[in-house]
């Protein structure tokens, strides 16, 4: 229940950044996102657990479970990635990122490394938060609420 509840907790929070700037992914999604990797990371150590008892001939290779989270992640983020307009600039990769960055976190959180995550959570949202707020000034740039 900790993994599930930290997995909602930290998807919350890097989802609520993204809103707060109406990027194209709400919070929910994160929260979603970082919540099911968790059960994932969870079932396979389950799943693990039960066959590595039995005399069964199952083979269960974590690498795997890893690879297809963060693949299908990676093309829920892509989708908050749009070329503006004018075809200069492409919009939306820290929001692609973080989606993708959230289900690590959950698959962290389910393995159960909870440091780890909690430091990846830390930087991850320090880099959105922190470096949000001083992006204008780095680049030029704005946080549009238009978008």
């Amino acid at each position: 229940m900790l993994r599930i509840l930290l997995a909602c907790a930290f998807g919350l929070v890097l989802g609520l950044e993204r809103e707060s700037k109406n990027k194209p992914i709400d919070f929910r999604a994160y929260m979603i996102v970082c919540v099911t990797s968790c059960i994932i990371a969870i079932m396979a150590q389950e799943l693990y657990a039960d066959y590595t008892t039995s005399d069964s001939t199952v083979r269960l290779d974590f690498m795997r479970i890893i690879e297809g989270v963060l693949t299908g992640i990676g093309f829920l983020g892509a989708g908050a990635i749009l070329r503006s307009s004018d075809g200069d600039r492409v919009k939306g990769t820290a929001t692609g990122a973080s989606i993708w960055a959230s289900g690590g976190i959950g698959l962290t959180l389910g393995f159960g490394f909870y440091g780890l995550a909690a430091m990846g959570f830390v930087a991850i949202a320090g880099i959105l938060i922190v470096l949000g707020y001083f992006r204008p000034h780095l680049t030029e740039e704005h946080d549009r609420s238009d978008r």
